[in-house]
This record gives C-alpha cells, structure tokens and sequence, in this order.
C-alpha cells in the first residue's frame, strides 16, 4: 500500500439535499445544497469546498443525488455527478465508491451505474462493521435528514439482503423518513386535537425539522432558511408550520397543543422505524450483540431502540460520541476517507 501519510484524502458524500466532506486530519464540513434546484452550481461549490481542504491529492466520492429530479433516470445522474466532481476536482484525482465494496476510476462508475448509484451507506457500513468483534450479529442505525438505514453486520462486515436503493427498501432496510426533511404528512394522516381524530392536509407546510425543533431535540438555527416555507428553523417558526398542517394559524392553538401534536408525530415516526427493524432483525443469523447509531438525527435511532424491550440487553455504540457531532454528521465522507486511505 502507498504511504499517504503525508497527503491530505477528501471524503465527499454527494446527496440530493446535502453536500457532506471530511478529510484525513478529522475534519468536516455539510454545506445545505438542494441539488434538484441548483444543480448548475455544482461544480463551483464543490470547488470552493476543496480548496478548504488543501493541499489534497485523492477525492474520494460517494453519493445518493442521482435521484434527484433534475435528472431523467438514475444513470444520468451518476454520469453528471462524478463529471461535475472530477471537474471541480481541477486535476486531483477522484476515486468513486461502489456497493461492490470497491474503489474504481470515475469512467468505471459511470460505466457500472447501478453501483455507484446510492453507495454511501455502504461505505459507512464496511467502515463501522469493524466495531463488531469476531462471530457477533449486529446493526447499524443511521438516520439523518431524509432516511434511515438499518444495515445488517455479521463477523465484521455488512450483510445487506439487497446493493440497490429499490432493494433496500423492499426489505425494510432503507426507511424513506428522516429528522428533517421529511413531510409531516408522510408520517401519519390523522392527529388527535380535544379528543377529536382530526384529518391533515396533505400538503408540504410542515416536516420533521419542525417536531423536532418544538421538541427542543434539535437546536434551533434563525440562518437555517431549508425549511418547508423557507423560513427561519426556529421553534416560533415550526410552531406556525405546524398549525398549517391542521389549517389553523398559530393563535389557534395553545403551545401545549402545538406540543402534543409534535409528540404525536414523533411516535409515529418512531412506529414507522420501530416496525422496520423488527423486520430487519428477523432476518438476522441471530440476536444483535451490538448496535452502532450513526447519523445526523442519531437520537432518533436512540428512542428507537430504547422502545424495543427485546434490545434491553445490546451493547449500543454512538458514533456521534466517537466522533463528535460534526464529523459523524458526515459520517459517510468519513468512512470513506478512512477505506481511501488503506486501500488506495
């Protein structure tokens, strides 16, 4: 293996949402960036955010954008995503993570799009796997802003029942709900107001940001404008959002109200992934000794598995503890970093 010990490797994960990097010295970044809208932009942010990791001499990418739709199929996307980054790269050379579990050239991954496409969990995977001592059954917990993954691990490394997103998600693997971007009603179509069932609109005015930010679970951010109205991620603010779910304006409900409803979404939600990972565990070789939580909504993964008696007894491991919560944020870019640097 090379000694790279010298040279700096960048770790990007390219999302539909999200930009995440991190690099050999700990460092990370995300930088908001929805790229169904902006997509022509890319190249000059990825720029910008390399040149804060200099000098590099690999870029190591992974991603789950292709499935944004600024592109007509997924293969489209992964062709655009890794030329717009080898472009950015201006002559750094670019390595492009596979569901295979391997590096390849970026013409490769363009070739083989079906495994490139949504490989980062993957990386985290094979990376966090390591955590398991030899012969243990366990499960790896990521949940960030817009889904949640619940990848088998077995003797050290994953044993997903399927490589592609639509697989992922037939078996329960992959939980299209996150912490932050996903529409409240997505989660449940009914709350209860004065013991009343009461009906949702069925429209994008509120997401989980806002239970979440009325919860005090997530810290509110007054510069945070990616929100379902595009204004401020303040608890003021979700408050209002949260009423439009029901048509009402904020007056017309009681903070206490307000309150219950975020609960009352947030129990759903954690139904939605509670139910998944029974499905998951079953189809485990046998019981978990070990569960890694990971992700930027980690504490939601934390509440999950506190609710399931049957896990009273399994070691957890938070990698945002490990880490810290800006670089486990970008966990995937880590890992990749980490895979780069042994294999490259």
């Amino acid at each position: 293996m090379t000694d790279r010990s010298s040279e700096n490797i960048i770790g990007l994960d390219l999302g539909g949402a999200n930009l995440k990097f991190a690099d050999r010295h700990g460092r990370a970044l995300s930088i908001p960036f929805p790229l169904w809208k902006s997509w022509r932009e890319l190249e000059d942010v990825l720029r910008n955010a390399f040149r804060q990791f200099e000098p590099a001499k690999l870029i190591a990418l992974t991603m789950t954008g292709e499935l944004a739709d600024c592109f007509a199929n997924p293969a489209e996307g992964v062709e655009y995503l890794i030329n717009t980054t080898v472009a950015a790269a201006n002559g750094i050379p670019v390595t492009v993570w596979q569901t295979s579990g391997e590096f390849v050239y970026p013409e490769v991954g363009c070739e083989f799009p079906i495994l490139t496409a949504a490989a980062n969990w993957m990386a985290l995977a094979t990376w966090a796997a390591r955590a398991l001592e030899a012969g243990e059954t366990g499960l790896l917990i990521d949940i960030g802003s817009t889904t949640t993954d619940l990848i088998p691990l077995s003797d050290g490394y994953p044993c997903p029942s399927g490589l592609t997103d639509y697989e992922r998600l037939r078996s329960g693997e992959l939980v299209y709900t996150g912490g932050q971007r996903t529409p409240l009603c997505a989660v449940s179509q009914t709350v209860r107001l004065d013991d009343i069932e009461f009906p949702l609109a069925a429209e994008m005015f509120a997401t989980m940001l806002d239970v979440y930010l009325i919860l005090k679970e997530i810290p509110g951010n007054s510069s945070d404008f990616n929100t379902a109205d595009g204004r401020p991620a303040d608890i003021n603010h979700a408050r209002q959002r949260l009423a439009r779910m029901v048509c009402a304006g904020e007056h017309q409900l009681s903070e206490s109200q307000l309150t219950e409803m975020a609960l009352q979404f947030k129990e759903s939600q954690q139904r939605l992934i509670t139910r998944q990972l029974r499905r998951v565990m079953k189809s485990l070789p046998s019981h978990p000794q070990q569960i890694i939580l990971s992700g930027s909504c980690e504490f939601i993964g934390r509440s999950v598995v506190k609710a399931c008696p049957e896990l009273n007894d399994v070691n957890l491991l938070s990698l945002p503890k490990m880490l810290g919560s800006k670089l486990a944020s970008a966990a995937c870019a880590h890992a990749l970093v980490q895979l780069a640097n042994e294999r490259i």
